[in-house]
C-alpha cells in the first residue's frame, strides 16, 4: 500500500470561524494520485490542536454563518443571557475560557476520513469538507492530509 502526506496552515477565526478546505483535500488526492499512482483507498485529514474540527457540511452562507454555532451553543454554551462567559471547570485548570470549545470541538471531531474510488472522493454534491475553529481566539491551524491506497 502506498501513502501520501502533506501538511497545508491555515488562520482561522474565533467562536465557529470556517473555512472550506474541499479543494485542498482534492489536491492532496491528486498529488497522490501523480506521486504515488494511488487511485483507490482513502483520505484522512486531521487537525493539531485540541479545540479545531473537521466536518463535512453544505457550505452556505446560513449553516457556515449561524446554525452550526447556534447548535452547537446549545450543547456548550460560551455565555450566558447577562453576556458573562460560562464557568468551566477547564478554565480553573488552565485559567482560560475556552472549556466551551473543547467540548464543541469534540463533538465534531478533529479528524475525517473520505473514500476514494478511481483517483476521486466519494462526496456527495453538497458536501463540502471544512475546518471550524471553536476556540474562542483566532489561531494558526495545520491539517495533516494522508492518501493511502493502491
Amino acid at each position: 500500500m502506498a501513502v501520501y502526506t502533506e501538511t497545508k496552515t491555515y488562520h482561522t477565526k474565533a467562536h465557529m470561524g470556517m473555512i472550506d478546505v474541499t479543494e485542498d483535500f482534492r489536491h492532496a488526492v491528486e498529488e497522490a494520485a501523480r506521486q504515488k499512482n494511488i487511485r483507490n483507498g482513502a483520505i484522512t485529514g486531521f487537525t493539531t490542536g485540541g479545540v479545531a474540527a473537521l466536518t463535512t457540511l453544505e457550505f452556505e452562507p446560513g449553516l457556515v454563518g449561524h446554525d452550526l454555532k447556534a447548535a452547537l451553543d446549545v450543547f456548550s454554551p460560551y455565555r450566558d443571557e447577562k453576556g458573562r462567559v460560562i464557568h468551566y471547570q477547564h478554565h480553573d485548570t488552565w485559567h482560560d475560557d475556552n472549556g466551551s470549545s473543547h467540548i464543541k470541538a469534540l463533538l465534531l471531531s478533529p479528524f475525517i476520513t473520505v473514500p476514494i474510488v478511481a483517483g476521486r472522493m466519494t462526496l456527495g454534491p453538497w458536501q463540502n469538507l471544512t475546518l471550524v475553529e471553536c476556540d474562542t481566539r483566532d489561531r494558526v491551524r495545520d491539517i495533516v492530509f494522508q492518501v493511502m491506497g493502491e
